[in-house]
């Protein structure tokens, strides 16, 4: 299901492989990530509700400081 959602095949998400997992034609077709995204992802769903709810606020705060910071 993980892997569906991430446009990625269950293989490479479970032992990993080339950078670039939508070269093998699986996937579901979205966004592809790169593997150091779905581990992050990975980590953030080991985290209790409450330590996700603060990940999540942390991350769209990075976001809205890094739309309003002009580009260097």
């Amino acid at each position: 299901m993980i892997a569906q959602w991430l446009g990625v095949p269950a293989d490479w998400l479970r032992f990993g492989g080339p950078e670039n997992p939508g070269d093998s034609g699986e996937g579901a077709g979205g966004a592809r990530f790169e593997s150091a995204d779905v581990k992050l992802i990975a980590d953030l769903q080991r985290l209790d509700e409450h330590h996700r709810q603060l990940a999540r606020e942390f991350i769209r705060m990075l976001v809205r400081i890094n739309h309003q910071s002009p580009p260097k």
